[in-house]
Order: C-alpha cells, then structure tokens, then sequence
C-alpha cells in the first residue's frame, strides 16, 4: 500500500509525536519513505518548510526525506482539473492562498492517491457530507482515505514487524470503514 500523508498528519506529528521519543513512529516513517510506500506532495513540504524552518529538528527531518515530496504528474494535473470542476471543492482553496500564492495541498493529495493506486492519510473530519475537506474529496473520486489513529497504528505494526494493515481501518465511504 501507498500512503500519500496530508500537512496535518505531519504537523500533528510535529507537535506531539517527540523525534527523539518515538522510534517506533519515527523510524517506520522514515523507513516506508524511503521505500515509496510513504510520500507526500510538494505543496505538502512547502507549507511543513514554511513553519518548521530548516533549523529545527523537524525542519532537518523535513529537508532529510524532501526527495518524498513529490512534484504531479502530468496524469495527475488532468485528475486536479476534474476535482476543480466541482464547485464544493473550488471552495476548498483559501482566498488568502490564493492571494499570497500560499500552497493549498488537497486536491494534489487526491491527485496522486489515484495516480498511485494509495490512500490518502489525512486528520480532517469526515463527518460533514458536502463538505470540500479531503474524506469528501476522496470518496467522490474512488480514493481510499485513512484517519490518524489507524496511520499510527500501521506505522507501529510496521515496527513491531507485524502485518502493516493489523487493527487498521480504511474508508472509502464517509465514516464507514471498509476491510484493508
């Protein structure tokens, strides 16, 4: 399985998971990384460089997996396009971002969990039907999304050499979890 991880997996991460603490996150992290089976997208890198830096510890986390961040694809563009026809989702994008140029990650997540064959890991809430959040955005594009807890979860099975999809939920509908 490919996990394409949104911003607030890593921010959230960022905050409470210690580097220095928890190996056993950690270090399957950097592992499947480096293995493509866990990458992002650039805008995902852009927005974590902005507010860690390249001093911290997480900003030379961040800077030591950047080649993980990866750049769309042509395929992906024309799967950003269609996402963009729906007018729920155009509503997604912070007028601030556009303004400023800020990067707005979802639909590119999307993008390449659908280019991938992968899931999209996100902390957004799926609890809301027609919402422009990234469960919403998935579903309607047949992308397979996973919740924070169950990410933690894979990465600990992956650390304690267990199956990676053991006690881990995905969904492909809104809040409804489906086998893995």
């Amino acid at each position: 399985m490919i996990y394409v991880v949104d911003t607030n997996i890593f921010s959230r991460a960022f905050n409470n998971v210690p580097l220095e603490v928890f190996d056993d996150i950690w270090k399957p992290w950097s592992t499947l990384m480096r293995e493509g089976k866990i990458v992002s997208v650039d805008e995902v890198y852009c927005e974590l460089a902005a507010k860690w830096g390249d001093t911290s510890d997480e900003g030379k986390w961040l800077k030591a997996h950047h080649d993980y961040f990866l750049k769309p694809s042509n395929d992906e563009g024309f799967i950003v396009a269609n996402i963009f026809k729906n007018k729920k989702f155009q509503e997604g994008v912070k007028e601030a971002s556009l303004r400023n140029g800020t990067p707005e990650a979802d639909a590119l997540l999307v993008a390449k969990a659908k280019a991938m064959g992968g899931v999209v890991v996100t902390a957004e809430k799926d609890d809301k039907p027609n919402s422009e959040k990234i469960p919403n955005m998935a579903v309607a594009f047949g992308v397979p999304y996973m919740r924070i807890t169950d990410y933690y979860k894979m990465l600990r099975n992956v650390h304690n050499k267990r199956p990676e999809s053991e006690g881990v939920q995905i969904y492909r509908s809104l809040g409804v979890p489906s086998d893995y």
